[in-house]
Order: C-alpha cells, then structure tokens, then sequence
C-alpha cells in the first residue's frame, strides 16, 4: 500500500504552482504540525526546521519511524519542504481549564494560507481535554481555536484560508469554522479533519455550524476509532488503510494513489463495533458522574506527578504500579464507576462481536464510503437527538 510518504517521494517535486493543494498536502501539513517546534521557526520553511531537527543529536531516538522518514523528506521534496512559516503557538494549562494546544500556520501560495491544529499529544492535560470531549458539547480548547483564527484572519485580512488538523485537531479546525464571522467564514475555502471526533447535537444544528457545514469535510480510515466518537453531519469519507486497527490514526499509513486518498468501501464491522461501545457508555452513565469522576481521576494523576502518558505506558511494570497508586487514591464510588465504565464498554464491544449480532445487525449497515451519497454512520451519539435510538443493551438497562 502506497502511502503520503510515497507521495512526497512522488509528488514532492511538483510546486503547488505545477499542481493545486489536495487533500494528501493537507494530511501531510496536520502530521507535520506534531513536530517538536516553538515559535522560534516562524519566517522559516519546513525544510529549514527538518534540517535544525535531523542535526538533533537524539534525532533517531525521539522520532517515530514515519516521523524520521517524513523529515528526512523535506528537504528534498520543495512542494511541502519550501513552505514558509507564518506562526508556531503551543500551549499547555492547566487553568482555567485544561488545555493542550498548538497551531501553525503555513503559507500555500501569495494567495492562500494554511491555519493547522495539533491533535493530542503525550501530555496527561491533552487526555484530559479529550475525555471532556465525550460529555461536553463545547470544550475551552475549541474557543482557543477559535480566538486563533481570528487573530491569524485578522493579521492576513486579504489571504483565503485553509482549516487542517488531525484527530482533535480536526474538531478544532471544523468547530472554528462555525463560530467565525461570516466575512471569515466566507474567506476560508475548507475546513478538513482526519480521523477527528464529531460534535455534539447542539454544536452541529447551530445556525454558523449550519452556514458553514458545505466548506468542512472529513477523512476516516475504514478501521476508525477516534474519528468514529460522536456525529459527523458534514461530508464524511472512508478511506482505505491495510495497517491494523490500531494503527490507523495515523494518515500516514492511510492509501494514496496519485495525488488523493483511495477511498475504502466503508467502514469495517470493527469500527462500528468500537462506535456501538463508545455509545453504550455515552448513555450508561450520567454525565455528571462522568465529569466528576474523571476530573478526580485527572487531579490525582497530577498529584503523583504524573504528567506524559509515557510515565504509565514506557515500563509496563514501573506504569501498572503508578496507575494502580492513583486508582487506589480515588474515593470508592469513584473507583467503582471508573471500573463500571470501562466494564461497559468492554461488554459491549464483547457482545457485538458475537457472529449472530454480526450477521443480523452489521450486514444491515449502508455500506458507503462518501455520506454526500448514503450514510457513513448508522447511530447517534446524543441523546438530544430527535433520531436517536439507543442500543438494545443500552435500552435493557434504562428500563
């Protein structure tokens, strides 16, 4: 399977003047965003920075595979190398509220720019902020985002934009879109998310979510997990990946043919399988019970220091023994449902995935790759949703 890498190796010589900026340029721009940069690199190109972080004397020990790849590349590929760096912001709080931040932006051509936000990273505040995700319909980081914007729209008045990002970032870019001004909205040409979460009812069905819903658009693999938590409204499109489900996150690892994504048949039974869990929690458990329980949780992390995931995932021994610290420190109703929790969703991802289920319910599903044509998604997420029906599990419970 040919991948974005294989199309820098391909493409990489061709300006965006020789071929326009498509969708693999903007995958690539929101995989780029991760680098370990400040705000120092701003006026420079992205091969300037690649060249700075391959003479890092821990260049092979820090950097994933596809990263090393991907930097070793820009130098040698001046359609996505030569791009100049108008803006580097990074940000990580903890107050008011959590958050773990960063855009760039880019410079496309005279015309145009590129405003790129960083999904999560290792950092226990940027998985904190994403489990507010699952029960908030708004989190503090998507109004960061939004301030962004605006600021950068503001800077460049006369420059038409592009809204990239990956996972979280995804969220980020689309959920700016629909809070901007219209003279902003009307100056951004898309706003593109890869494997991002989705947006609550009450997000979606607002009036600027609505007016701007034409310009956003959605890459998944067929294999999703984060992209397939909450509703996607906006145009939604599969896209092939022969890398395990886990590994699919990454749009590095997702199939390009000559210069565009190729497009899967729809999603795998596994991934509406993980949806079908992710929505038996989302209405098992009241949200209050959630926000608080979680919030404790994440406050205790803090206390024992522990601030990267790295800390429990690095040495399986030394991170089972801090987690099981942490866990311990929790009041008992809060380790009993943070243990009913992840019961629930293991349950239900257990009873889905008997063959009977598959064949009666899975078989059922549309099978599109492209919800402009049929349904990507066949649930609902929120229980405001005038559509909504819950599970068969979920409705056991309720009554």
């Amino acid at each position: 399977m040919a991948g974005s890498l294989d199309y820098l190796r391909w493409r990489g010589d061709l300006l965006f003047a020789e071929k326009p900026f498509n969708s693999v340029d903007a995958a690539l721009l929101s995989s780029l965003v991760y680098l370990p940069a400040d705000d120092s690199v701003a006026n420079h190109t992205l091969g300037e920075v690649a060249d700075q972080l391959r003479k890092s004397p821990s260049f092979q020990h820090q950097m994933h595979s596809e990263t090393a790849a991907e930097i070793i590349l820009l130098s040698e590929s001046p359609r996505i190398g030569s791009i100049k760096i108008l803006d580097w912001t990074d940000r990580l709080e903890t107050v008011p509220h959590p958050l773990q931040f960063c855009a760039a932006t880019f410079v496309i051509n005279a015309d145009t720019l590129a405003v790129v936000f960083r999904g999560t990273d290792g950092s226990m505040t940027g998985w904190q902020e994403d489990m507010r995700m699952n029960y908030m319909p708004e989190i503090y980081g998507q109004n960061v985002a939004a301030d962004y914007l605006a600021t950068i729209a503001q800077r460049y008045p006369h420059k038409r934009i592009y809204l990239l990002g990956h996972s979280k970032g995804g969220n980020f870019a689309q959920y700016a879109l629909s809070v901007a001004t219209p003279a902003i909205q009307a100056r951004v040409i898309k706003a593109i998310s890869f494997d991002g979460p989705g947006f609550f009812h009450k997000v979606y069905t607002s009036p600027g979510f609505v007016q701007a819903m034409p310009k956003m658009r959605t890459y998944i693999p067929q294999g999703s997990i984060f992209g397939a938590m909450l509703d996607h409204p906006e145009q939604t499109l599969v896209v092939k990946s022969t890398v395990a489900m886990r590994n699919q996150h990454d749009p590095r690892r997702w199939s390009v043919g000559r210069d565009s994504f190729t497009l899967a048949a729809g999603l795998s039974p596994g991934s509406r399988i993980i949806r079908h869990a992710f929505i038996s929690f989302t209405h098992s458990i009241p949200k209050d019970k959630r926000e608080e329980t979680f919030s404790d949780l994440f406050e205790a992390f803090e206390n024992f220091d522990i601030d990267q995931l790295h800390q429990l995932t690095r040495n399986k021994l030394v991170g089972t023994y801090r987690l099981s610290r942490v866990f311990m420190s929790l009041d008992p109703q809060e380790r009993k449902l943070i243990a009913q929790i992840f019961s629930n969703i293991w349950d239900s991802y257990k009873n889905n995935l008997t063959v009977p289920l598959m064949a009666s319910n899975y078989a059922l599903y549309p099978k599109s790759n492209d919800s402009n044509k049929a349904p990507v998604f066949y649930e609902f997420y929120d229980p405001a949703h005038p559509n909504l029906k819950l599970p068969p599990d979920i409705q056991q419970k309720l009554h």
